[in-house]
């Protein structure tokens, strides 16, 4: 024991030396021998128990927040989930959190998974909304604007993919062909003079999924709330007043030849 104990001293001086830059120098040095047996104290330090923590965890993404009255997916031009989370993002700053805005826009790609009918449970929200993207408000001009109203026309025209279409809320557009026909934000028909403030995620709003008009945007607010915990916040609200989940299709986004 006493020699390996010497080799590894050695070993650690000369990787020291190795380790030193050129203009430093080792002056002196000095080494003693430890004896390892049996009675060397290991403290009396507790053990992790881990099992705890994910009994915990579990118990709490497998709790039932509220009960779904329908199945709610993603669509195009519009889908019942995109409808039902953009409903109660645009509620939640406006009446919660004491915001103004005008509507709200978010992405199909952000949702992970559809809302069966049933129970829905915590975790359940975690799989549709497992990134931690915050609500934010933007202020859009004209120009912006046009190119969000263009935008969710182009992605509106096609549903061969789950992330064709844009869930909105508080806006409202008719689509002819490959013309838009009109666009009503709120019960007002969208005007090229005005400003407009627009809910959204901090992803989107960085110019996520191709929204590059967001870009240069005026930010109103950091509303520091998640996007995932807004739904699970407004769920768990709808429970308390014995309300269960629904939402539907109104031709927010009509398409037609």
């Amino acid at each position: 024991m006493k020699n390996n104990l010497n080799t590894i001293t050695l070993l650690l001086l000369i990787i020291t030396l190795l380790s030193c830059k050129s203009t430093s120098k080792v002056t002196s040095y000095n080494s003693s021998n430890h004896a390892i047996d049996n009675n060397l104290s290991t403290g009396n330090y507790a053990e992790l128990n881990l099992s705890d923590y994910r009994s915990e965890i579990s118990n709490q993404m497998n709790e039932i927040i509220n009960v779904s009255a329908i199945d709610m997916e993603t669509g195009s031009p519009e889908g019942v989930l995109g409808n039902f989370i953009c409903d109660l993002s645009l509620f939640t700053c406006i009446s919660i959190l004491d915001i103004p805005a005008d509507f709200c826009i978010l992405n199909n790609g952000g949702f992970r998974t559809s809302l069966p009918k049933g129970n829905v449970s915590r975790g359940k929200i975690f799989e549709i909304m497992p990134f931690d993207n915050e609500l934010v408000v933007l202020e859009l001009n004209s120009k912006q604007m046009i190119d969000l109203i263009n935008y969710i026309k182009d992605k509106s025209i096609i549903n061969q993919t789950r992330k064709a279409g844009v869930p909105v809320s508080g806006i409202r557009l008719s689509i002819i062909g490959n013309e838009i026909s009109r666009v009503f934000i709120g019960i007002e028909e969208f005007s090229n003079t005005k400003t407009y403030k627009v809910v959204t995620t901090d992803y989107l709003a960085k110019g996520g999924d191709q929204m590059t008009f967001f870009k240069n945007a005026k930010k109103i607010s950091n509303t520091g709330l998640l996007l995932r915990d807004a739904i699970i916040n407004y769920i768990e609200k709808l429970s308390n007043q014995n309300i269960q989940l629904n939402a539907q299709l109104d031709g927010r986004i009509r398409v037609s030849e």
